[in-house]
């Protein structure tokens, strides 16, 4: 490897006054006193005063010039490029040879890798990740250790987290670059680094916030085969380079969310992966280390995909949608909601027959016998329900009303239940609302109780839409 030249300004002065041979614009020598080596103060006796007496710095313990100060990148990470692996480097393992053209960190130790990626583009270096708990400096340079600097980013000055910084380097194919990460702690000081090709995360290719539309019943549609291929879950194919979407938003409020993409209009075998972002502003998109959930094929049939996961309420999310076997890509509707179980209690915020409106999901098989029905809560909030139940491709099979007596009896009317056998296999909805009557003895709410039974037994549902 190249040599690099020693970053303490008093090494380079000391040099100066050796070759003109006085010490005229120097600090002369001392009259007497015992030179202190380490006070950052050249001073006679002394070849070199960095302001610390770390040997291996160019400028060792005694003060004496350490002569020519070579790097090695510890790795080489090309492999890492696009795969939900990362590198994990420590700080005592690294040097202090150089200084970084950002950041305040000159005195810190550095630990370099080197990296060939095979593409033209963009290349993201991040150590934002939830390993990093220490502020980091990244510099990338061309070629070597001691190439021209391609770009530099102090994470202490930027607001990706506790202190992760995060680089976009143009790159071409087969030229070899190397990074270097400083931290501000030389001795425990651990950071993650990832790197990947620009992509969702960045906001390129298939990607939407849907917070605003959480809950409220929409069906979220999307097209793998018009998006990128920079990520990976960790149930992902080995060889994995299918495309993927990105779908974030921020948690309405904790629980277990479920996620599907069993619709008529998925075309494609699907794999769903999830990760958590802080309770700051990052969302940890590009980290493999914040994955919470990943699953491939656990819908009751097919190749749709089923993934259970918990949220917290006000933390960011990322669901990706991914091929699930090779070469699968293209459109996929995914449905998103909260975990339930009937019997499940819920209420209606209001007695507005069309304005206000609950809706569940649950999965039946062609052939099986479904059940359901809507009962009143308690006698305070009784009303006139409604229920409807839709196929999985939104028609509807019947509405319900005035089936059954309930158990708390509405100022008028009765209580909804319908059975029927299911045509085919998917995940059917649920829709519950008061009647054209809009007779509630609460006009502010209608609590009630919405129980669905496939061949005989409690289902599970999924809540989709809640005002």
């Amino acid at each position: 490897m190249a040599s690099i030249m020693t970053r303490s300004p008093w090494i380079r002065t000391v040099v100066a006054c050796a070759l003109l041979g006085a010490w005229t614009g120097c600090d002369p020598p001392s009259d007497g006193d015992d030179p202190v080596c380490g006070d950052g103060t050249l001073e006679a006796g002394e070849e070199c005063d960095d302001g610390n007496t770390t040997d291996g710095d160019g400028c060792d313990g005694q003060c004496a010039l350490e002569g020519d100060v070579t790097c090695s990148p510890l790795a080489d990470v090309t492999d890492l490029i696009g795969s939900n692996q990362l590198f994990f480097g420590y700080a005592v393992l690294g040097a202090d040879l150089s200084i970084p053209d950002c950041g305040a960190l000159e005195t810190a130790k550095e630990i370099y890798v080197s990296l060939t990626p095979d593409f033209d583009g963009d290349l993201i270096l991040s150590t934002v990740h939830p390993t990093t708990r220490v502020d980091t400096v990244i510099e990338v340079r061309d070629s070597s250790c001691d190439g021209m600097s391609l770009g530099c980013v102090d994470g202490a000055a930027t607001s990706e987290g506790k202190g992760g910084a995060r680089i976009t380097i143009p790159v071409q194919a087969g030229e070899q670059i190397v990074a270097m990460v400083e931290t501000s702690d030389d001795e425990a000081g651990v950071f993650a680094l990832s790197l990947h090709e620009a992509g969702v995360c960045e906001g390129l290719g298939a990607t939407e916030d849907i917070t605003a539309d959480l809950m409220t019943g929409r069906q979220f549609t999307v097209d793998t085969a018009a998006s990128t291929a920079t990520m990976q879950g960790s149930c992902s194919w080995e060889t994995d380079n299918n495309p993927e979407a990105l779908l974030t938003f921020t948690a309405p409020s904790t629980g277990v969310l479920v996620a599907t993409t069993a619709h008529p209009n998925t075309g494609f075998d699907t794999l769903l992966y999830v990760r958590e972002g802080s309770v700051g502003p990052e969302r940890y998109c590009d980290s493999a280390e914040a994955e919470i959930a990943c699953e491939n094929d656990r819908a009751p049939w097919g190749t749709a995909t089923v993934l259970r996961f918990e949220v917290l309420a006000g933390r960011p999310y990322s669901l990706f949608v991914d091929g699930g076997s090779a070469d699968a890509q293209g459109p996929a509707t995914v449905i998103l909601g909260y975990e339930a179980a009937s019997p499940a209690p819920a209420s209606l915020l209001g007695c507005n027959h069309a304005g206000i409106q609950d809706q569940f999901a649950f999965f039946a098989e062609a052939g099986q016998a479904v059940y359901a029905n809507a009962d009143t809560a308690d006698s305070a909030t009784a009303a006139d329900l409604r229920l409807r139940i839709r196929r999985p491709d939104g028609s509807e099979v019947y509405e319900a009303d005035d089936d059954m007596d309930c158990t708390y009896p509405p100022p008028a009317y009765s209580c909804p239940e319908y059975g029927f056998t299911a045509e085919t296999s998917g995940l059917y909805y649920v829709e519950i609302y008061v009647g054209t009557s809009q007779s509630c003895f609460d006009h502010s709410l209608a609590n009630y109780q919405l129980t669905v039974k496939v061949d005989d037994q409690h289902s599970d549902l999924i809540l989709i839409k809640d005002q």
